[in-house]
Formats: structure tokens, sequence, C-alpha cells
């Protein structure tokens, strides 16, 4: 599959802001062109993990590849721990003072859990109770067992997980941040929400997010220039 430039600002993010000793990037098919070119060369921590994403989980065949991403993310949690992160999570900081419990997630602007960046020890109590909810996995149903079901579970067993409110990671919706300049000194990272945005996010580069006015063209003119305002040369 093709490397975007946002999949590009997003691991770079987590090198600058986060410096974690290793990055593991899972895949099914490794990446290619530009951008990932760029991300090899300048980050020097990835770890290159290739895997065979699953097909089937309590004898049910697995629908969506959401969802393959959704299993995999909770056993490699369950087996290593460390800090699970999307490839359209963006970090502004680093957020170690969030790996001092078992399990910490952020809430998203409609009070669910958000998956898009997981902290977890090793074998975390609360992974686990996630994990043995797929005896009663549904294909046919997008959140239920991913946000969903963190977010039920949280709510049962509140001492196992740390959850933490907007300024984390997830609010506002990602779809505001194209459309005005979301004031985020405060916020420890944001989340990209791609949809209907794919072909507008293709042209995003060093050069144009130089002038593009909404939080998206801050967010990553502050991560790569270290300077969030507007060019206009």
């Amino acid at each position: 599959m093709t490397f975007e430039f946002i999949h590009f600002v997003s691991i770079y993010s987590a090198h600058k802001h986060q410096k974690p000793c290793l990055i593991f990037l899972y895949y099914e098919l490794l990446p290619s062109g530009t951008w990932w070119n760029l991300l090899r060369k300048i980050v020097d921590n990835i770890v290159l993990v290739k895997m065979r994403p699953p097909m089937m989980i309590s004898g049910k065949m697995i629908k969506f590849v959401q969802h393959k991403s959704d299993i995999v993310r909770l056993k490699i949690l369950k087996e290593y721990g460390g800090i699970y992160v999307d490839t359209d999570q963006y970090f502004l900081r680093s957020e170690d003072e969030f790996r001092n419990t078992n399990c910490t997630m952020g809430m998203a602007h409609d009070k669910a859990m958000g998956s898009a960046l997981i902290f977890a020890k090793k074998d975390a109590s609360f992974i686990n109770k996630w994990i043995d909810s797929y005896s009663f996995y549904d294909p046919t149903q997008w959140g239920l067992n991913s946000v969903l079901m963190a977010t039920k579970l949280s709510q049962m067993y509140p001492t196992l997980l740390r959850v933490i409110s907007h300024h984390c990671v997830f609010f506002p919706h990602g779809l505001v941040l194209f459309n005005q300049n979301y004031k985020w000194s405060h916020s420890y990272g944001l989340h990209l929400f791609k949809t209907g945005r794919i072909q507008e996010l293709r042209h995003y580069n060093f050069y144009t997010i130089r002038k593009i006015n909404n939080t998206i063209g801050a967010m990553f003119r502050y991560i790569l220039f270290d300077n969030k305002e507007l060019c206009f040369n």
C-alpha cells in the first residue's frame, strides 16, 4: 500500500515527541512510496514485523480489516505491553505521564473510548477482559467489540482503566479540525478522522501545509517545523 504524507507525519510525531526506544511497525504488505522512503531515512529505530492478520476469532470469520486490526493491537499489548498507535494519531508532546497505570485510554468527543491510542502494561487485566469479550464477536457489528466494548468495560471495571477526558487525544471530533482552528495548546495529541477527506489529504505535503488555515495545517506545521503559524511566502 502507498504510504501517505499523513502516515509519515503520524509516525514522525511519535518519534519526535514521545521518543520511544523502538517503534514496531506491524504489516502484512510492506508500505512503499516517497514518504515511506523518507521516514526510513530519518527515523532509524523502526522495527518491521511481518505478520498475517487473523481470519477468524471464536469460530467466526472476521469480515472487516478494521476488526482484524482491533484484535491484533490487543494481542500485541497483552504479550508485550507498550503504546499502541494508529497511523492517523499524532503526538504533540510526550505522553509518558499516562504510562504509570496498567492501562490508560482517552475518551472521545462522543464519550466512547478511543482505541487509536492505548497505553498498557504487559498482560494488563483490562486488555485481558477486552480480549475475552471477543468470545461474543459479531462480525456484522462495526464497533461492538472495539470502542463500544472498551467503554462498557471501563464502566464495569473502573479500577482497571485510567480514562483521560477530552484534552488527552480525541477532542474535538476529527472532522471539526478541518473547518476551524481549534486551540490545542492543552492537548497531548490529536486524532485525524479521514472520512470524506481522503482526496483532500492526498494533496498535503511539506509545501501545501504551510498555507492551510485550519487545525490540521497548524498541527502538521508544529510537528514538522516547530511553528504552527501560517506562512504566506
